[in-house]
């Protein structure tokens, strides 16, 4: 079984703005869309969850397959993390092709 994370880690730039001199996130703003970030992600791994639980879920699929369109908040975030996790999620690759 595959442990799925609860949350997602601040991606690498953001370290990398924080090293420069005026690129700090603790801003409200900012925090807000980290925020906002989290939120989304956990929304994706509970339907992956679903999804792993049970392939044959309908619902759980077309959830995802929403969060995933490029209109989606974030999309570029939850296409990257199901790419990244081709071998758990093989019939979720068509949604997230790089060419489309």
């Amino acid at each position: 079984m595959v442990k799925i994370e609860r949350s997602f880690p601040a991606p690498e730039s953001l370290a990398e703005e924080a090293k420069k001199v005026n690129g700090k996130y603790d801003k409200e703003d900012v925090i807000e869309r980290l925020k906002l970030l989290q939120r989304e992600m956990n929304i994706l791994y509970k339907q992956l969850e679903k999804i792993y639980k049970n392939p044959d879920s309908k619902t759980a699929v077309r959830m995802v397959r929403s969060l995933l369109k490029r209109e989606s908040a974030f999309a570029a975030f939850k296409r990257c993390y199901v790419r990244e996790h081709a071998v758990e999620y093989p019939e979720l690759q068509e949604y997230v092709l790089l060419d489309k």
